[in-house]
């Protein structure tokens, strides 16, 4: 009979757990009338108790419990109180990546130009390639391709003349490039 004692133990401290807890969730639902938050404090209440039994002894559970989850339901609303119901949502504070729609016209205008790009004469291409992108000073580019300052200044003006052309034939303009 006495090795039935332990289980027998067990199992009321199982039950009366069990009662705490419902009626901890019962409480508390009844005051936030939010299942999910009111989930959320039952389980910070045990949390609490644990943490507090770790060094001291409590001698009735059932009233700390419910001291515990009392003091967590006004903090609950005191936080609620200090927060806006609905906070505008400003320009200044979205997230700095460009939206869908932005990627999208640029992809679509870098497609452009590299088609722009490649249908330009070769030298042409070359010429304003090292201008524009490679920066290679106009005197170093007609020395290297045996032309003229003018030639190649000639050259990088009309291949941006191309490249608003491309853009502007797909609706789009060329903003800050040039």
């Amino acid at each position: 009979m006495t090795e039935l004692a332990p289980i027998v133990e067990r199992r009321r401290i199982a039950a009366e757990d069990a009662d705490l807890r419902r009626a901890l969730q019962r409480f508390v639902e009844t005051r936030l009338r939010d299942r999910t938050d009111s989930e959320d404090l039952v389980q910070e209440t045990y949390l609490r108790l644990y943490d507090y039994r770790r060094t001291r002894s409590v001698a009735d559970i059932a009233p700390f419990c419910f001291a515990i989850a009392r003091n967590l339901i006004r903090d609950h609303f005191r936080r609620l109180r200090g927060t806006p119901a609905a906070a505008e949502l400003h320009d200044d504070i979205a997230c700095p990546a460009p939206r869908i729609d932005e990627v999208l016209a640029y992809r679509e205008r870098v497609e452009v130009l590299s088609r722009a790009l490649k249908a330009m004469p070769a030298l042409r291409r070359e010429v304003f390639m090292r201008r524009r992108l490679d920066e290679v000073p106009v005197a170093t580019i007609a020395a290297d391709l045996d032309l003229s300052v003018a030639a190649v200044e000639k050259h990088v003006v009309r291949a941006l003349a191309d490249l608003r052309a491309a853009l502007e034939r797909r609706g789009l303009g060329m903003g800050s490039v040039g």
